[in-house]
Parts: C-alpha cells; sequence; structure tokens
C-alpha cells in the first residue's frame, strides 16, 4: 500500500486539478523532494555531510542511517512521486536502495508490509536499472497481490487498488500499446471505484492514483519517443500539467 502523500500537494490538487498553476507543480516537486531527502538521510551512512535541494533552497544536513521509514511503503511513494516530477536522476538512485535495507530497518519495530510489496519494488528497480530479474519479480508481485495469497490487505483494496498498477506496468514492458491504455483505463476506473464507495467518498487520498499517474506519465513519454507506442487515456485522475510535463523546467529542483 502506498500511503496519502502531504496535504499540501493533496489540497492544491483538489483545487487546481489539472495542474494549471506553477503553485500547484510546486506542491508537486517539493513534496518529491521532501520523499527523496528522507531516504537520502537514511540510507547513507550516519554523519554523511548532504546537500539537498526542498523548496527552491539548498539545505544542508547529515544522515542518520536506516529508521524506520526506511520502508517499501514510502519507498513506493518516492519512487512514483519523481517519476512523475520527470527526476530521472533522482528515481534512478532511489533504485539503487537495496530491498533487504527496505524489509529490515521497515519492520524494525514490528511493522509488517505484504511480500508482494518487496517484488513490487524490485521489479520497478530491475526496470530502471535494465537488470535480469524483473520478469520474475513482477511475476512473483502480481501472484502475491491476489486475495488468495496476499498475507494483508482486504481483498477490495487489492482488486481495485494494488493489483491495477502491476498489470498497466507489465503492459508498459511490453510495449502493447492497447493492452496498456486498456489496463490505466480500468485501472483508473477501479480506483474511481473503490474511493467513490461509502465513506471513503469524502476521502481526499482518492484525489489521484499516484502509482497509475506514475505508469501514465512513463506511458505518455514513452509514446512521445516511440512512434510504435500510442497514449490515448483521458482521465479526472490524470491532472493534464503532470501528465504533459508542462512544467518541468520552470525553476531548479
Amino acid at each position: 500500500m502506498v500511503s496519502a502523500f502531504g496535504s499540501d500537494t493533496i489540497y492544491s490538487t483538489v483545487a487546481d486539478p489539472e495542474v494549471d498553476l506553477v503553485s500547484t507543480w510546486e506542491a508537486w516537486v517539493t513534496e518529491m523532494q521532501m520523499q527523496y531527502a528522507m531516504f537520502k538521510i537514511t540510507t547513507n551512512p550516519e554523519g554523511t555531510p548532504l546537500e539537498l535541494m526542498i523548496n527552491r533552497k539548498l539545505r544542508r544536513t547529515t544522515a542518520i542511517g536506516p529508521w524506520y521509514c526506511t520502508n517499501v511503503g514510502n519507498w513506493l511513494q518516492a519512487f512514483f512521486l519523481a517519476v512523475v516530477c520527470r527526476e530521472q536522476q533522482r528515481y534512478r538512485e532511489l533504485c539503487e536502495i537495496p530491498i533487504d535495507l527496505l524489509r529490515e530497518a521497515g519492520e524494525s519495530e514490528g511493522t509488517r508490509y505484504n511480500p508482494s510489496s518487496y517484488h513490487w519494488a524490485a521489479a520497478l528497480q530491475d526496470f530502471v536499472l535494465h537488470r535480469p530479474g524483473l520478469a520474475e519479480n513482477l511475476t512473483a508481485a502480481m501472484e502475491l497481490s491476489t486475495p488468495e495469497q496476499a498475507e494483508i490487505s482486504d481483498p477490495e483494496y487489492l482488486n481495485k487498488i494494488t493489483f491495477p498498477p502491476m498489470n498497466t506496468f507489465l503492459r508498459l514492458v511490453q510495449r502493447d500499446s492497447d493492452r496498456y491504455n486498456q489496463a490505466l483505463a480500468q485501472g483508473l476506473a477501479l480506483h474511481g471505484d473503490y474511493w467513490t464507495t461509502g465513506d471513503r467518498i469524502n476521502d481526499i487520498d482518492g484525489i489521484v492514483s499516484l502509482p497509475l499517474l506514475a505508469l501514465a506519465c512513463l506511458g505518455y513519454d514513452t509514446a512521445e519517443q516511440d512512434p510504435d507506442f500510442h497514449f490515448d487515456v483521458e482521465s479526472g485522475y490524470l491532472p493534464k500539467h503532470l501528465l504533459e510535463n508542462s512544467w518541468y523546467g520552470e525553476f531548479p529542483t
């Protein structure tokens, strides 16, 4: 499960759903920078001096070493935010963080994560770093996220929130435009169904699916570069100017 990200980002996007305003883009960038910074601070050796750009200012601090927040849920969030903001260097650095470290630190105080999350993170790392384990890890992630095999989470959440990004990613990796667009559209519809059912309709966390938005950005960028791949999905859950990378380069990040 990917936890809800910062309230400033969410409320800014509620007020500006297509991210027409640079201030909304800045909220996304700042959230991305903070999540990335957390991992730099907690994955470098204790005492390592660091310089981190956050909210247009270069901040100097020192690393503290692994902590319980160095977990797979936060890693997925940080990775997807970096992808949405097109911060390739940042998400490549995140992909260098060992999965074993995420497991050991993240579960150090008793919290447990569905094993599928670790395979999912590993598959994303394999994709970015061109490692050979992609097919094996993605297959394991998808199998372990089924209600029959999952150790944690309820069936509805697994079917509507956890599994669709994995299926969308599979079609992207296969460079199958039609099935990618179908999987993305279906995933967004399931996200909408989940977050508009019962009491969840008032939960602001459902304003966007961060994993699906990130995978949409990857698909959109792929279509820009590959004439044989096309991107056809429109949705209120895909902020136009995040998807189209309209604000990138507006200010140093």
